[in-house]
């Protein structure tokens, strides 16, 4: 087995300050001219049925997410994004923070639906450890008023945290999230 520590590899922690200060940088120009949006979603799974391995129905597994436009074409925008998730596991709680950027293009196939894929890069705490994290996103969200939107996420994370804690060999997973995004 190859035991290489996967920050030697690849700088996460330089790439998340790097990020940090681009989107600060970037956020004063935002702000002063465009709206952002706040998302809430919560696991789909763990609303439903729970799982095999002792979390149940209502297990809470909440992702939010802060997006802030940065490039705003006529149909579509890049935007850049703090995130958080919480999930109150049986096998110890989880706590991700990441950064990323994303694409929405508006409208697509009819008035007010958006269809949207972003990348973020983060660290996962769990059981008193910090393991490194990417994750790739798709979102479907349909817009009901000025302010408010359902949204639907699924989400394909590198689980670091379950290869740190039971070796497992394959530890990325695939999330659905299902929620809301207000555009403020």
């Amino acid at each position: 087995k190859d035991n290489t520590n996967i920050n030697a590899v690849f700088p996460f922690h330089l790439l998340s300050r790097i990020l940090l200060i681009i989107f600060l940088q970037l956020s004063i120009h935002t702000y002063s001219q465009n709206s952002f949006n706040v998302t809430v979603h919560q696991d789909t799974k763990f609303i439903f049925i729970g799982d095999e391995i002792g979390n149940h129905r209502g297990t809470i597994n909440i992702l939010l997410k802060v997006e802030l436009p940065l490039i705003e074409f006529s149909k579509s925008h890049i935007f850049i994004f703090p995130s958080y998730e919480y999930a109150g596991l049986d096998g110890g709680r989880f706590r991700r923070y990441s950064l990323g950027v994303g694409y929405t293009h508006n409208d697509v196939y009819f008035k007010k639906l958006n269809l949207g894929l972003y990348l973020d890069s983060g660290a996962i705490f769990r059981m008193q450890k910090k393991t490194p994290s990417f994750g790739l996103g798709v979102e479907v969200s349909y817009r009901l008023t000025k302010r408010f939107s359902l949204s639907y996420v699924h989400q394909m994370m590198e689980r670091t945290d379950l290869k740190l804690m039971y070796n497992e060999d394959s530890f990325v997973r695939n999330s659905s999230f299902m929620g809301f995004k207000i555009h403020l």
